[in-house]
C-alpha cells in the first residue's frame, strides 16, 4: 500500500515537473486506481503540451516502404524473420532504387520509406545506396524516411549529406533482448553511439522507435531506451509493440496487454512532456489492437492506421482528427504536403 501510495505522490508532482529515470521505472509497477490516475496525469500534459489532437496516419500509397536488400536478411531476428521484408517494393540495387523512386514520384507518391534486411553489424546496408539517394533527392521532391539501424559516423555523415529527411532508429535499451531477439554482438552503449552518431552526422529528423515487449513479450529495457531518447530531445518518438508473427520464434508468445502498452507510453509522455508521440503501424490486431488504441487516445497525440473505434471515441472525447497520407514518423515539419496528398 505504502508503494502505491509513493507512486500517487509521484504522479500529483508529473503534472507539472518531468519524472526522473527512477522515477519512470517504479511507475512500471502502478496498478488499479494509480494506472488510472497515471492515464489521467499523461492526458492532460498532453494536451498542455501538444494540443487536443490525434493525427490518424494512413502509409498508402503516397508513401510506400522499399527494400534495398528485397526479401533477404543476414540477422533473421526472432522477432521478424523477414517476414515483414516481404511486403516492401524490392530494390537491390543503387540504379533500381532510383528507378523506383522516380517511378513513384511520377505517379504522385510524396515520399517513402527505405528500409531493408539488417547486416550482423545491426544496419540496413545503405553504403552502395548513398550516391543513389542523392540522385533522388536532386530528381525529384520526395520525402525520404530512411530505416537505418546501428550506424556508423561516416555512413550516418554519408547520409545526411546525401539529403535524407528522416532517419527512423530503433532504439534497445536492453543487453539480453540485443542478444536473444537481434543475435547481435552488441550492447545498449552501441545504440547510444550509433544515436550520437546520428545527432553529430547533422541528420535533420532523428525518429527514434522503441518497441514494447520485444524481448518475447516481456518488459524489459523499454524505460532505459526512452531515457536513451530523452538525450536527443527528439520531435518525434515512435511505439510499436511486439507481434507474435508467423514463421518466426515468437510466434507463439503471449504480447504485453493493451494497458502494459500504454503504460509505457505514458510514462514516456511524463519524461519527454512537448515530444510528439505516435503509436505505430506495427502492433498486434483484432481486440487487443481495439482496446490498445482507445486507451492510447490523449496519451499519442499520433496514431498509425486508428481502428475505427478509436476513431469514434477521439470524436466522442473531443480530439480533433486531422488525418495524413504518410507513416508517423514525420515531423511536423511536412505535414501540409502529407495531408493535401490524403486528401486529394
Amino acid at each position: 500500500m505504502g508503494v502505491q501510495k509513493n507512486l500517487a505522490v509521484i504522479l500529483d508532482r508529473a503534472l507539472d515537473e518531468r519524472i526522473s529515470f527512477q522515477e519512470a521505472q517504479s511507475l512500471l509497477g502502478v496498478e488499479g486506481e494509480n494506472f488510472e490516475k497515471l492515464l489521467e496525469v499523461a492526458r492532460i500534459v498532453t494536451d498542455r503540451e501538444v494540443g487536443g489532437v490525434l493525427r490518424a496516419y494512413y502509409p498508402s500509397r503516397v508513401f510506400p516502404s522499399i527494400s534495398v536488400t528485397g526479401g533477404f536478411c543476414e540477422l533473421r531476428c526472432a522477432h521478424c524473420n523477414a517476414h515483414y521484408l516481404q511486403h516492401m517494393i524490392p530494390a537491390q540495387s543503387p540504379d533500381k532504387l532510383y528507378e523506383v523512386c522516380v517511378n513513384l514520384y511520377r505517379e504522385g507518391t510524396v515520399g517513402c520509406l527505405i528500409s531493408g534486411g539488417s547486416t550482423v553489424e545491426g544496419h540496413v546496408p545503405l553504403e552502395p545506396y548513398v550516391d543513389a539517394i542523392k540522385r533522388i533527392k536532386r530528381d525529384t521532391d520526395l520525402i525520404l524516411n530512411v530505416h537505418t539501424g546501428l550506424l556508423s559516423l561516416d555512413l550516418a555523415a554519408r547520409l545526411s549529406e546525401a539529403g535524407i529527411d528522416v532517419a527512423s532508429v530503433d532504439v534497445v535499451g536492453d543487453n539480453e533482448t540485443i542478444s536473444s531477439v537481434y543475435g547481435l554482438d552488441k550492447t545498449v552503449r552501441d545504440y547510444e553511439e550509433a544515436l550520437n552518431n546520428h545527432l553529430r552526422a547533422g541528420i535533420k529528423h532523428i525518429v527514434p522507435h522503441v518497441c514494447v515487449g520485444l524481448n518475447f513479450g516481456r518488459i524489459g529495457g523499454e524505460i532505459r531506451a526512452i531515457k536513451m531518447v530523452e538525450k536527443l530531445n527528439p520531435e518525434t518518438l515512435v511505439f510499436i509493440a511486439i507481434i507474435p508473427t508467423r514463421g518466426t520464434l515468437m510466434e507463439n508468445i503471449v504480447p504485453p496487454s493493451a494497458e502494459t502498452v500504454v503504460k509505457v507510453i505514458a510514462i514516456a509522455r511524463l519524461m519527454l512532456r512537448d515530444t510528439s508521440i505516435s503509436l505505430g503501424c506495427m502492433r498486434p490486431g483484432g481486440v487487443r489492437r481495439k482496446r490498445l488504441d482507445c486507451l492510447a487516445l490523449g496519451v499519442v497525440d499520433g496514431m498509425a492506421l486508428p481502428t475505427p473505434d478509436a476513431l469514434r471515441k477521439a470524436e466522442r472525447l473531443g480530439l480533433v482528427v486531422e488525418k495524413y497520407g504518410s507513416c508517423c514518423a514525420l515531423p511536423r515539419e511536412f505535414e501540409e504536403r502529407v495531408k493535401v496528398a490524403c486528401d486529394g
